[in-house]
């Protein structure tokens, strides 16, 4: 115990004193959160890259065991392969987090840097390959590949997404990598009970400058590199775990993050959102919109946490009578809480539903005109004609503007044409707040095309959707090797007059 102890002080240590100075650093190189996004309860640029102060705190104490021989660096030493794994996929998870911190990064590349990281988390030996129940143990089989990097990036993003509030995800993960310590001392799992303790100790260092009012966020470098250690280490956990329904151990103890992200994934399923879309409507932001003040929310939401957490340390040692009874409880108890809170709402749930289906249709029905637009474009025979199958499609998909500009150079001179709806807009105007371009440069038997298609929507909820999108790159090459073939065809023909419609200057 004096090796934990001495591992918990060492990593508050090094948090406490580095934290500040990463945070002035940040300041310096502009990387804050400006707290523009609508979903922020923030209202000062916030320094965003504390992730890195508490990744150090938590390596300190772990690589320093290399160099001292006790028990505990034996353990580590047996198992290289998983410390390996550990380490590599919580840095790569860190270095990812800090690139998305300072420049951003799309929510498709994390994913797959999070998949890929998962993956060698199992080669490496983090396996859920069977589940400990009251009916007895059951072998997971094939689907043991699948379920691990299901819960590895499904926690990973689940502390991801519960970061909304001061000291929020770091209060959380506390709560539970105590959780994970008991797990690992009654288990006799040092390499477990270490990785906790020393994770706590970075935790308890940062919270000092996260808990409400904050003077530096965890950022994405945080969220990222704690969800990847935490689970990783609740895998080794229950692995050794003799508990009936031991998976439920871990589970319980990240309650509030995956029952948040749950809800997050039903709810966008439910309205036809894609599951990645962001919104306000997690646990945090119902709580502050119920009246509750920043800290009131946070302590609520950490009274959660402890109610969990004594479940999950109630399953350690319980019946399967005991556990049954414990779940039950809980369940009870979630049941009220999201009642109280209007965290979820049958009602609310219902009419998102019948939105969701609306959207769908809304979608379905563009994606027929978009369709027929593009066979009304290859079967013109004539430009004008294709930027008037432009038009009409626009006015038909509720398009709050829509602009084609074409520059046709081939060796009797240039051609021009452009043309926009709604047809009388002023041509200096802004297009809509959510916009989509795609570009029209093509070359075809000695003729070359220039241009761009821009297509955009003033409302959130009329923007496009994904599979929308990807029709309307579609139609933009359909409409530029159209006009390629038409030019081509009238080549040894002499310039034609403008279009009559056209309502925008040459340039």
């Amino acid at each position: 115990m004096l090796t934990y102890l001495v591992a918990f002080l060492i990593s508050a240590c090094v948090t406490f004193v580095l934290t500040p100075l990463v945070r002035d650093a940040a300041i310096r190189q502009g990387a804050v959160d400006s707290g523009e996004d609508e979903r922020k309860v923030h209202e000062v640029p916030m320094p965003r890259v504390g992730g890195l102060a508490i990744a150090v705190g938590f390596f300190v104490p772990v690589i320093a065991l290399f160099f001292y021989d006790n028990r505990v660096s034996e353990s580590y030493l047996a198992d290289m392969t998983r410390f390996a794994a550990l380490a590599g996929g919580a840095a790569v998870m860190v270095g990812m987090g800090l690139v998305d911190d300072v420049r951003g990064l799309s929510a498709k590349v994390k994913l797959a840097v999070q998949i890929l990281v998962a993956l060698g988390a199992f080669a490496a030996g983090y396996h859920i390959d069977s589940v400990n129940t009251p009916f007895g143990m059951v072998t997971l089989g094939w689907v043991a590949l699948p379920l691990t990097i299901l819960w590895i990036v499904g926690i990973v993003n689940a502390i991801n997404l519960i970061d909304g509030l001061d000291g929020l995800a770091s209060g959380i993960s506390l709560f539970t990598v105590f959780v994970l310590f008991i797990l690992g001392v009654t288990g006799n799992n040092v390499i477990v009970a270490l990785t906790a303790i020393a994770l706590a100790g970075s935790l308890l260092g940062f919270l000092r400058y996260n808990f409400n009012p904050a003077s530096i966020f965890m950022g994405d470098s945080g969220s990222l590199f704690l969800g990847y250690v935490l689970a990783v280490t609740a895998i080794s956990g229950s692995a050794k775990s003799q508990t009936a329904v031991s998976l439920l151990i871990p589970v319980l103890a990240l309650g509030v993050p995956v029952f948040d992200t749950t809800l997050a994934v039903l709810r966008r399923l439910i309205s036809g959102k894609h599951i990645f879309s962001a919104d306000r409507g997690h646990v945090h932001h119902r709580l502050l919109d119920s009246g509750m003040t920043h800290r009131q929310a946070v302590l609520v939401l950490y009274a959660g946490c402890t109610v969990l957490a004594l479940g999950a340390l109630g399953l350690v040692w319980a019946t399967t009578a005991q556990a049954a009874v414990i779940l039950c409880a809980i369940g009870v108890a979630t049941i009220v809480f999201t009642r109280i809170t209007g965290v979820f709402s049958v009602e609310e749930a219902r009419v998102s539903f019948k939105y969701g289906l609306r959207r769908q249709q809304r979608l379905r029905d563009n994606l027929q005109r978009i369709q027929g637009t593009v066979d009304e474009i290859r079967g013109s025979d004539d430009i004008d004609a294709v930027l008037e199958a432009l038009v009409e499609m626009a006015k038909a998909v509720g398009m709050d503007r829509m602009e084609c500009r074409l520059a046709v150079t081939r060796s009797s001179g240039l051609q021009r044409y452009a043309i926009r709806h709604p047809s009388g807009a002023d041509e200096n105007a802004h297009f809509g707040r959510y916009m989509l371009s795609f570009p029209l440069d093509g070359e075809l038997g000695g003729i070359e095309i220039t241009g761009e298609l821009r297509v955009s929507w003033d409302a959130p909820d009329e923007m496009v959707q994904v599979p929308e999108a990807g029709s309307y790159d579609w139609l933009a090459m359909v409409l530029r090797d159209r006009v390629l073939e038409l030019e081509a065809a009238s080549a040894a023909l002499p310039l034609r007059p403008r279009l009559a419609a056209e309502t925008l200057p040459p340039g």
